[in-house]
């Protein structure tokens, strides 16, 4: 499960293999997996899980790093989508279900040792090629959200004495297609989210870290953003 841990992380940032940073992997096409998010509403009485407002927020997330992966001119794919493959929905969420677990156990080793990413020491294997949308996608993305709301009281009472404040983190990794192994990771907060707003809590910090990692055509969009 997916916690709120980036209070003292930096607003921004980003990490890459250097063959993403200087273009020598092409990125034309992505995957993406199932998203995930978990928000949690902090009360004078303590914290519940929003389970509902979770799912939404998550395909929220996932709608809006796709619109910005378009914009870098990469054209998107859904994981669980069988196209022309022949496999089952049953055959199919297996192997989702495989490469989710992986993917949790390696992204808690990646949130512990973020600089391992430009050392290449993640990889999810080359299971990730026997999605159906692989052959014909460059990166296997995967969404996560992760962010609490306080209710009134507890805003009071924070503003008071102190105690646990809203915010919100993007996480976006971006793993090679074929050979599973991952070229990066974007993680983005924000203290002040609105959570029914990806575009205005995340966007312009997603578009300067795309552009920090070269991906597509992110750097002339982060460059043409008002400053």
């Amino acid at each position: 499960m997916l916690t709120f841990a980036f209070a003292h992380a930096a607003l921004a940032a980003s990490w890459a293999q250097q063959k993403m940073r200087s273009g020598h992997f092409p990125v034309r096409s992505a995957c993406m997996m199932p998203p995930q998010g978990h928000l949690i509403r902090i009360g004078v009485k303590g914290a519940e899980t929003m389970t509902k407002e979770s799912d939404e927020w998550a395909n929220a997330l996932e709608a809006f790093v796709e619109t910005h992966l378009k914009l870098a001119g990469i054209s998107t794919s859904p994981a669980p989508a069988a196209l022309d493959s022949g496999a089952s929905n049953e055959e199919l969420n297996q192997v989702l279900l495989q490469i989710e677990q992986k993917f949790e156990s390696v992204s808690k080793q990646m949130d512990k040792e973020p600089k391992g990413v430009g050392k290449s020491l993640f990889s999810l294997s080359d299971q990730v090629a026997m999605l159906p949308c692989s052959a014909k996608s460059d990166l296997l993305v995967f969404v996560q959200g992760v962010g609490q709301e306080l209710t009134g009281g507890r805003a009071v009472m924070t503003f008071a004495i102190g105690g646990p404040a809203e915010g919100a983190a993007l996480l976006v990794t971006l793993a090679d297609a074929k050979s599973g192994e991952i070229l990066a990771l974007v993680r983005v907060r924000e203290m002040d989210p609105f959570f029914n707003d990806a575009e205005r809590t995340f966007g312009e910090q997603l578009d300067r870290e795309f552009a920090n990692i070269n991906l597509g055509a992110a750097r002339r969009n982060a460059s043409a953003r008002p400053r």
